[in-house]
């Protein structure tokens, strides 16, 4: 048979164990610690994510502007290429500010889907800038209707993926733990309907 460890050593263990316990425990408020930090990093990304989509929806107007400004033919090709070619640069960069930031987890699908629909006001910009750079063409008609399809189909990506933006960051700023994360339409009367 085996012999019972000395009582010594069975006291020593057991306050061993209880020094190691957390004290949460001893006193029994076992309840977790997380909302209160998550309360302040959610509100530190709704700051954060306002800031830059606001700077970035101001900039697509005054670049969605332009676009139409082309197509009505009210600017000069020139003066619409610097102007896009500027707001581009500057969208970039929030672009890549915008990858760094910390979505919270239930966040990401949303944050992802403005990063995307950002990628699509960045292609039609650049379309635009295509049908700038095709009106410098040397062999090209004066009564070319190229350039103004590739300012259409510009335009209109600007405007759609600036109105799905602006959905999107609703969503964002006013998604609150526990709830579902959706930027559809009914989310969004249902939003409406609890204001």
């Amino acid at each position: 048979m085996r012999s019972r460890p000395p009582f010594t050593f069975v006291v020593a263990l057991a306050a061993l164990a209880t020094l190691t316990l957390p004290a949460s425990w001893l006193i029994g408020r076992g309840g977790r610690r997380r909302p209160h930090a998550y309360g302040r990093e959610l509100q530190k990304y709704r700051s954060e994510v306002g800031e830059r989509t606001t700077r970035i929806d101001a900039t697509l107007a005054t670049l969605a502007e332009s676009i139409d400004a082309l197509r009505r033919r009210d600017i000069d090709v020139d003066e619409a290429l610097e102007h896009l070619q500027a707001g581009e640069d500057e969208l970039d960069a929030v672009a890549d500010e915008l990858r760094e930031m910390l979505a919270p987890e239930e966040l990401h699908s949303l944050h992802m889907e403005y990063e995307a629909n950002l990628e699509r006001a960045l292609r039609g910009i650049v379309t635009a800038e295509r049908g700038c750079a095709i009106t410098r063409l040397p062999h090209r008609p004066p009564e070319d209707e190229e350039p103004f399809t590739y300012w259409k189909r510009g335009h209109l990506n600007v405007l759609h993926a600036r109105l799905r933006m602006q959905e999107l960051v609703d969503a964002l700023v006013a998604w609150e733990p526990g709830k579902p994360a959706e930027a559809t339409v009914a989310a969004r009367l249902e939003r409406t309907r609890g204001s």
